[in-house]
């Protein structure tokens, strides 16, 4: 609990110095209430959401593996440059927002697996960063779905409904995918890798009583010794506030909850779609 309120309580007080430094000569960067007490609350609409979850590759699941996390591949953060509520509002705030709420439902839901950070300077020497970029880079552009790459959210845009639409995976990952997922578990030694693959967040000041805010993301889960998709994530909906917070983080919190509550279904009561 500790780890959880100084992450939050740094992200707060480095958004609005980062924020500062580029504010106006007078230093006023907005950040009066910067770090404001009081819970932030969301009225969620026009939600859509698409899940793919692999039945063999759970079977296969080992729940005292090593499960390594990714940054989020692609973030776009969106702000009207007038609102004063986005003082600490950037991509970086985004990944590290998503972060948390992603490592508190892994510590949660796989609490016997060793969680490692895929990030440069941990589990990820330094020296294998631009390798490792490389790597990644081809991982979104090997195509997956539809004769279509990864990092194309169409598949996904196509398929989303409300209620949420659970379905089997039953395609072959493409040779290039499967080897270049299989080379991080012969170099790392993780077993599983989620990568967030897209993330947008973009603010909506006239929503709710303090603003609002679209989301949209692609989360996805693999098995990197095997090469195989797990568990496949699409979600987007638009989050209004119904307190007098603004939305200055905690975007990933409704995201965060919906994955966990996907992550529980049971695969035996999934059919293909």
């Amino acid at each position: 609990m500790e780890k959880i309120f100084l992450a939050f309580f740094l992200f707060a007080v480095l958004g609005c110095a980062g924020n500062r430094a580029e504010s106006s000569p007078s230093g006023d960067s907005g950040c009066d209430d910067c770090g404001e007490q009081g819970e932030l609350e969301l009225e969620i609409h026009d939600e859509k959401g698409y899940v793919e979850i692999n039945p063999d590759a759970m079977k296969m699941w080992n729940a005292s593996a090593v499960l390594g996390s990714f940054p989020s591949q692609k973030i776009v953060a969106e702000c009207p440059e007038e609102n004063k509520i986005c003082h600490s509002f950037s991509d970086d705030a985004v990944d590290f927002d998503l972060a948390h709420f992603e490592d508190s439902l892994i510590e949660t839901r796989f609490s016997k697996m060793q969680h490692e950070e895929m990030l440069e300077g941990l589990r990820i020497p330094d020296a294998d960063s631009l390798e490792m970029r490389k790597r990644m880079a081809a991982i979104l552009d090997a195509h997956f779905a539809d004769g279509k790459s990864l990092k194309d959210l169409s598949p996904w845009e196509e398929r989303a409904d409300f209620p949420i639409v659970y379905s089997a995976f039953n395609r072959e990952v493409s040779p290039q995918l499967k080897k270049k997922l299989q080379e991080i578990f012969k170099k790392y030694r993780v077993r599983y890798v989620s990568i967030p693959v897209y993330v947008q967040v973009s603010i909506r000041p006239k929503l709710g009583k303090k603003g609002g805010f679209v989301w949209k993301s692609l989360w996805t889960l693999w098995d990197v010794r095997l090469g195989e998709l797990v568990f496949l994530n699409y979600q987007e909906f638009i989050a209004e506030t119904t307190s007098r917070i603004p939305p200055e983080r905690g975007w990933a919190k409704p995201f965060a909850e919906r994955l966990g509550k996907a992550l529980s279904r049971d695969p035996k009561t999934i059919e293909n779609h």
